[in-house]
């Protein structure tokens, strides 16, 4: 297994030559287990902002090709810093409020963490374009045939998301699509893709970041049967 001491044997690089021949703009992270893993899954995020407020040496740091990588070791290995979008998340994959650190670095050695669009926005203000979410699938989408993804789970459910992975879809993947009664205000999105020959399900949900009801999406990821890990979730 290809591992990198600087991550504490969490991170995978089996697949980084692959990566550095599409010229990724951010590596993504590929946990230890990803590649023994009962269905390879993705958690595709969505944005990199910078958060710098006009410091070079932070955007600098934030643009290396690793950042992404680092940002996942010290939020979601770690947990060194509250990062609600990662903690949410966790609460709805093991249904508890605090998992213990051996769930949580059990979920993040298991997947692939990715951000779908590939251009460092300015500010948390900003928002992305239907170009940026395009080019971002497209990008996805050699990812997924690389580290040969059999499902991904999406943040956030905005029309525009879905409208440009619909466009940037080859004219010969056939498309299956199904919704899901709300969750609150929110109606998960299920589409099922043949890539490269293979089936990829993709579930869209709302994105954990804030106001997210980890007990009701944690209970539909089973239902659905898009638990990012094994069955042993849940049951510590």
């Amino acid at each position: 297994m290809h591992l990198n001491s600087d991550f504490d044997g969490f991170l995978d690089k089996f697949f980084d030559a692959d990566f550095d021949a599409k010229n990724m703009s951010w590596l993504p992270w590929v946990g230890s287990k990803y590649r023994e893993a009962e269905c390879r899954t993705i958690i595709l995020g969505e944005s990199v902002y910078d958060y710098g407020e006009g410091d070079d040496l932070v955007r600098d740091r934030i643009l290396k090709k690793d950042s992404l990588r680092r940002r996942q070791m010290t939020h979601g290995i770690l947990a060194k810093f509250k990062s609600r979008y990662l903690r949410n998340f966790e609460r709805a994959v093991f249904l508890k409020k605090h998992p213990a650190e051996e769930e949580r670095t059990l979920l993040w050695s298991q997947v692939i963490y990715h951000n779908l669009v590939s251009r460092l926005l300015p500010s948390v203000k900003h928002r992305p374009k239907l170009e940026d979410y395009i080019a971002g699938w497209r990008v996805f989408f050699d990812l997924v045939k690389i580290v040969k993804a059999r499902r991904c789970i999406v943040y956030g459910l905005e029309p525009l998301k879905i409208e440009a992975l619909l466009a940037a879809l080859p004219l010969d993947v056939v498309v299956e699509r199904k919704r899901f009664p709300a969750i609150g205000r929110n109606k998960p999105l299920a589409l099922s893709l043949r890539l490269d020959g293979h089936q990829v399900n993709l579930l869209f949900m709302r994105h954990p970041s804030a106001y997210f009801s980890w007990e009701k999406w944690g209970t539909f990821l089973r239902e659905t049967g898009m638990m990012p890990i094994g069955h042993q979730a849940g049951q510590t």
